[in-house]
């Protein structure tokens, strides 16, 4: 008999360590998930599942040809320049091949106001001038459809 009795102490012991166990894993993930929670990092965490990959298209323009005006303020050389405009989605592609004359009058008109002095002048290691170009597409088409900019050729004579 006093084996009998002795049993169902020995099973409450291995229980209460398993109770104990379980309450220290349950405040520790809760003290982890409230730490992400309250830094944010939790949301970044979520949103990048919920991300779709972004789709980089690029749309070659034309070469551009354009007078540069010279440090007096009078045509002084020429610039010579390739590009293409990248763009994140198929329509805004289409946008940029349909509208491709408003696409090369706006990239156009900030080219042929730079000078000789300020064509290659640099922010933060980018050239100014695609920056610039990136703005006055968007802002001709009315909506953002440039995301950047890449110069594939540049001579300047």
């Amino acid at each position: 008999m006093e084996k009998e009795a002795q049993l169902p102490k020995k099973k409450n012991v291995p229980r209460l360590i398993l109770i104990a166990v379980i309450s220290v894993a349950l405040m520790i993930g809760g003290g982890t998930i409230g730490s992400l929670i309250t830094s944010g990092k939790a949301k970044e965490w979520i949103t990048s599942f919920n991300k779709k990959e972004v789709e980089s298209i690029l749309v070659p323009q034309e070469e551009f040809v354009v007078n540069l005006k010279a440090n007096d303020g009078t045509l002084g050389d020429f610039l010579k320049i390739e590009m293409s405009v990248e763009t994140n989605d198929k329509e805004k592609e289409t946008i940029l091949t349909e509208k491709a004359a408003i696409v090369r009058d706006a990239i156009i008109s900030v080219l042929r106001n730079k000078s000789t002095a300020n064509i290659f002048d640099e922010s933060e290691g980018v050239l100014v001038i695609k920056h610039e170009i990136i703005s006055k597409i968007n802002q001709s088409l009315g909506s953002e459809v440039a995301s950047d900019l890449y110069i594939t050729n540049i001579v300047m004579q």
